[in-house]
């Protein structure tokens, strides 16, 4: 088979790319989201120990850094709602977690299945991560529709995933502060599931989705 060369006219530049304030917003937001994730870390990087303990602290330090690194490899938007409602529930829901700290560790059956429910949580959420790729965001956008593996019983499995990974944290750390964070960011949780689904509902494949895929978060409970 013959090879055959095309070359390109002299005068023929590459294009320059340019900043605009579009993208610049964008990298902020990529920046805030990794950054989010990154402080939740925190309290659990200073209490690492060859313990139960110190196994559930590197399972959530794991789980974060992993959300953190794929802050940065998402899809631009096709559609996004930005308003004081999206932005409250997103943020709450990211911001607690910062506070919830690795004291009063627990012993015997507690710390055992709050280290399995960590492990769950982790998985689940990156099982769920690697079949959305990069459809993935905070505030409520049109990434994409993603259907397959986890998403094919639940509708929100990392926003699950990510819950059962606090609950477990707040198990190998029962501490009342642990329990309430935990308590209060559940209902900003479904407020952002709610307005996500509001926004995706525009979208005729989504409703299509909706109407195979009953559940939430956990098939036959919610």
């Amino acid at each position: 088979m013959q090879a055959v060369a095309a070359r390109l006219p002299a005068s023929t530049v590459a294009p320059r790319s340019q900043v605009t304030i579009y993208g610049l917003r964008r990298a902020l937001g990529d920046c805030v989201l990794a950054g989010s994730f990154l402080l939740a870390m925190l309290p659990a990087g200073r209490e690492l120990t060859f313990s139960l303990a110190g196994v559930a602290n590197i399972v959530w330090l794991v789980g974060a850094a992993i959300m953190a690194v794929m802050s940065f490899a998402r899809f631009s938007p096709r559609s996004v709602t930005v308003n004081l409602g999206t932005i409250a529930a997103s943020g709450g829901m990211l911001i607690l977690p910062w506070f919830m700290r690795p004291t009063h560790a627990s012993t015997g059956a507690l710390a055992t299945a709050g280290l399995i429910f960590e492990l769950f949580g982790v998985m689940l959420t990156q099982v769920a991560r690697v079949y959305m790729g990069r459809c993935f965001g905070v505030l409520p956008a049109n990434r994409g529709i993603v259907s397959k593996g986890p998403f094919r019983l639940v509708r929100h499995p990392i926003y699950f995933g990510w819950l059962i990974l606090s609950i477990g944290y707040s198990m190998s750390f029962a501490s009342e502060r642990n329990v309430v964070l935990v308590a209060m960011a559940l209902p900003l949780m479904v407020w952002r599931i709610s307005q996500e689904e509001r926004h995706l509902t525009a979208d005729p494949e989504y409703r299509r989705y909706m109407d195979r895929v009953r559940y939430r978060l956990w098939p036959g409970i919610a």
